[in-house]
């Protein structure tokens, strides 16, 4: 894969955004992103859009439409939806798109309007579209069942404790309050968390991401194109797809994300790295496990030790491999499509020295993750210059 240049880079606020409809939060993100590039907005050749559930949220369908038409931007848009990684794959779409020679400018939006629905029961089975109906999500499985099913392995097989799951959120919520455009600018104790709700043991209500609206956006080039835009722009090196069975009664491990291990051992092939030479990582934490269970299948901590190596700040934003400096979807905010081109832009504000306080120091390389269900779908993302 030719290196991809991020030349801009737009987002809104994430949060219960009730004021805007769907269309408006897209093109607003958009909008940012071309100011940010410099770039006419006539040069953009087409529009990739990830959303999981417009249809599902909002009973709008033919998303990529709506959205030029509010941008009144003449160029071919559509809809990529892969659940949570509907984002990151519609950002690595718009890769392959420029690759392939017909086009040196495109736009990438993630979009997701999730706060129509009034009742959590009903956010909870949108949410559960994303898993296979027949054998999990119509016998009342849910995204907190799954992953509670892993958190139970985990503890079981490797001594994780609760504490050491919840000390996710304390260390997300901690970056979150740095990021302006986070959902939640708050601190939380881990036993805050442990006394929250039950929703799926062992996990609690503060163990999960909550219901949230928000676009970002993304403008890409060519390098030959991008060189008249930045001089020095953050590079997308390389961006991998990984599989694993949707059911989770046909994976192999539940401690292992065997999707994201795939994606990323062949990304780190790419590029010519290993794991040991990333700096930094935005990974999916829809739930607090899922970013241990992330850490560990990436390689950046060893099997096993995902939970110690969190408790002990090997995560943090001082730690020898911070994680989620953007908050994550925990803390960030979790606007399902919009998730997988925050954790780019997070890349670009961290490379170019725009992350104030969450600014981290020499950094040379950057990786993002982003799931689709619970790991059926994984994305695995490298930044450099």
């Amino acid at each position: 894969m030719d290196k991809i240049a991020i030349i801009g880079v737009g987002s809104t606020d994430f949060g219960d955004l009730y004021d805007k409809a769907i269309d408006e939060i897209a093109v607003g993100a958009l909008f940012e992103a071309i100011k940010s590039s410099g770039v006419e907005k006539e040069k953009i050749k087409s529009l990739f859009i990830g959303n999981m559930g417009s249809e599902i949220f909002v009973k709008q369908e033919h998303l990529g439409n709506m959205v030029t038409t509010l941008a009144d931007l003449p160029a071919p848009s559509f809809k990529i939806e892969a659940a949570g990684a509907s984002g990151a794959v519609a950002m690595r779409t718009a890769c392959h798109s420029i690759q392939s020679g017909h086009m040196d400018i495109v736009g990438v939006i993630g979009v997701e309007k999730m706060t129509e629905f009034t009742k959590q029961s009903e956010t909870q089975g949108a949410l559960a579209t994303g898993l296979d109906a027949m054998w999990e999500s119509n016998m009342g499985g849910t995204l907190a069942s799954g992953f509670a099913m892993m958190a139970k392995a985990h503890m079981r097989e490797y001594n994780t404790t609760r504490e050491q799951i919840a000390q996710v959120a304390v260390k997300n919520h901690q970056n979150a309050r740095k990021n302006p455009k986070s959902q939640f600018k708050i601190n939380v104790r881990v036993e805050s968390i442990l006394n929250s709700k039950l929703i799926a043991d062992p996990l609690r209500l503060f163990d999960m991401t909550a219901a949230c609206d928000g676009g970002s956006a993304l403008i890409l080039a060519s390098a030959e194109v991008a060189e008249s835009y930045d001089s020095d722009p953050v590079y997308i090196h390389t961006s991998k797809f990984g599989y694993a069975p949707m059911q989770m009664h046909r994976r192999e491990s539940l401690t292992t994300l065997n999707g994201t291990k795939f994606a990323a051992e062949r990304a780190y092939e790419k590029v010519g790295i290993t794991a040991k030479d990333i700096d930094l990582a935005e990974v999916h934490d829809i739930f607090t496990i899922a970013e241990i269970l992330a850490i560990e299948s990436l390689g950046l901590v060893p099997v096993g030790e995902g939970g110690k190596a969190t408790e002990d700040g090997v995560t943090a934003l001082d730690g020898s491999i911070p994680v989620n400096t953007s908050g994550g979807l925990k803390g960030r905010g979790a606007p399902l499509g919009a998730t997988g081109v925050s954790q780019a832009i997070e890349m670009y504000e961290q490379f170019n020295n725009l992350a104030g306080e969450r600014q981290l120091k020499d950094i040379e390389w950057g990786l993002t993750h982003s799931m689709g269900g619970t790991g059926g779908t994984s994305v695995v993302t490298i930044y450099g210059r």
